[in-house]
């Protein structure tokens, strides 16, 4: 299987990490960054590329990562999609969502397999709690992503490169929330600007209200400033019926009167990827739980989320 990267820096060396676990060789890397496509390259001992078309007209590839900021997408996964690749997208797969629209299609058209890296899909306690709440139905979902931000992280606390941290960090609780509930119909969102200017030019700390197309209701709390334990996490509400999930791998709460206690390993990192694999092998899209087109779902919210932190008022979710 002949693998590329499009974009080496950031995420992509945690998808370098698994595939070098599974034993699976590099056969070619790209990035603007012609140190750091020449770098990655020599570690890997493989063809390195400044050019994404370059690298894509010359290489015989498989499958091919894209590994980019959210405003750097342009053409580079349907120019891989139309050169017979199979394709793992890093999240957000877009900052504009008629280029995410356009790339959809570009995917569907090549009939090629396609994953996004949404990781808490592929983690133990989602598999888990999945089991927990078959057939049941969910009246509420809340989620929050609290991190402290390090100023010298070279891109994301700009929103023209970023799209904020909704669309770029929170995005993961968001789609979370969307596995279990299903779609998202309409949000409201508040934002705080304080003193952090000096991580990021947006807002600090927000709060996002969602109503599901189901009729369930739900929100998702997110913050740059403060790092807190268990501060990427979900909860999940109905009738008799409370599910904390954490990231640390841990589903506590209860089901019926039943308490629920479980602690697993896989954070979804590893699995996502050996996933992705085996669903190539198979040529078998079903194998997927986080397709191409379901991630652009995931970005629309977010996308409305942000048109709601300056209009203030409720935003439909395109």
């Amino acid at each position: 299987m002949q693998i590329a990267f499009i974009g080496v820096g950031g995420i992509a060396q945690n998808y370098l990490g698994s595939l070098e676990k599974l034993d699976r060789p590099v056969a070619a890397v790209c990035d603007i960054n012609a140190q750091t496509a020449a770098r990655v390259a020599d570690e890997l001992n493989c063809t390195g590329y400044t050019d994404h078309r370059e690298m894509l007209e010359r290489e015989n590839l498989d499958v091919v990562f894209v590994a980019i900021p959210p405003a750097a997408h342009d053409t580079q996964t349907i120019d891989a999609a139309e050169a017979g690749a199979n394709l793992f997208v890093a999240k957000p797969v877009a900052m504009d969502l008629d280029v995410a629209r356009r790339t959809q299609e570009a995917i569907a058209a090549s009939g090629r397999i396609n994953q996004v890296g949404y990781m808490a899909r592929y983690s133990d306690v989602t598999e888990r709690a999945k089991e927990l709440v078959k057939g049941r139905d969910l009246g509420m979902g809340m989620g929050r992503f609290l991190t402290r931000m390090p100023p010298s992280h070279p891109w994301w606390g700009k929103f023209a490169v970023s799209g904020g941290q909704l669309l770029e960090q929170s995005t993961h609780v968001f789609d979370w929330l969307r596995y279990f509930l299903g779609d998202i119909e309409s949000v409201q969102a508040f934002g705080h600007d304080g003193p952090d200017n000096d991580i990021a030019d947006f807002e600090d700390s927000t709060a996002v209200n969602l109503r599901f197309a189901s009729g369930a209701v739900g929100s998702v709390l997110s913050t740059c400033s403060a790092r807190v334990r268990d501060g990427f996490m979900t909860e999940l509400c109905g009738r008799d019926l409370y599910l904390r999930l954490a990231m640390d791998t841990h589903i506590s709460g209860y089901i019926d009167q039943e308490e629920i206690d479980y602690h697993g390993e896989e954070r979804g990192y590893f699995r996502q990827i050996e996933c992705f694999l085996a669903a190539v092998e198979a040529q078998d899209q079903n194998l997927v739980r986080s397709s191409y087109a379901d991630a652009v779902n995931s970005l629309a919210v977010t996308l409305a989320a942000n048109r709601s932190l300056e209009s203030g008022t409720v935003e439909t979710v395109e």
